[in-house]
């Protein structure tokens, strides 16, 4: 057995690390399943009868799993399923909607990295504009020796200054 100040202690203990990525995709999972059933509403309402929802978690799951079996109707009640499209307009309007999901995470994603880079070290640093308006340019030549010591330092070179 370790001494308590022999061991080592985590000073975020947020997760294992594999948190977040079960988490993302089981999201994803989630917004396909129901982005399939948005299709399959859409195409029943524009080439159908008239929209058809599953009525329960239960139900959403027979008719995803109709859905993957090339049984679009299946899974819905007597009365819905009348009212479900035929398979071609099933299928194209359910491949419009994956994409159209799978075009706004990509965009979301694309935003998200273009803002915010874990490891950048210029997320914390000042701009050359923000360091010269911040301490003026005197103060920054006077200090350059510890801003910039591998330029300006005592062990520098010449050549530099």
């Amino acid at each position: 057995m370790t001494a308590p100040q022999q061991r080592r202690r985590d000073p975020q203990p947020i997760g294992q690390g594999w948190e977040a990525a079960v988490a993302v995709l089981g999201s994803a999972l989630l917004v396909l399943g129901l982005t399939a059933l948005c299709g399959l509403g859409g195409a029943s309402a524009i080439f159908g009868r008239g929209w058809v929802w599953p009525s329960g978690t239960e139900a959403m799951g027979h008719v995803i799993g109709g859905l993957l079996t090339g049984h679009p109707g299946q899974g819905f009640g007597n009365h819905q399923a009348t009212l479900v499209a035929g398979p071609v307009a099933v299928y194209l309007c359910v491949a419009v909607c994956e994409l159209a999901a799978i075009a706004a995470f990509i965009a979301g994603a694309v935003l998200v990295t273009r803002y915010r880079r874990p490891g950048d070290a210029r997320g914390g640093m000042a701009t050359r504009g923000e360091a010269e308006q911040a301490l003026g340019i005197s103060r920054l030549r006077a200090a350059r020796e510890i801003i910039r010591p591998d330029l300006y330092g005592a062990n520098a070179s010449k050549g530099n200054r």
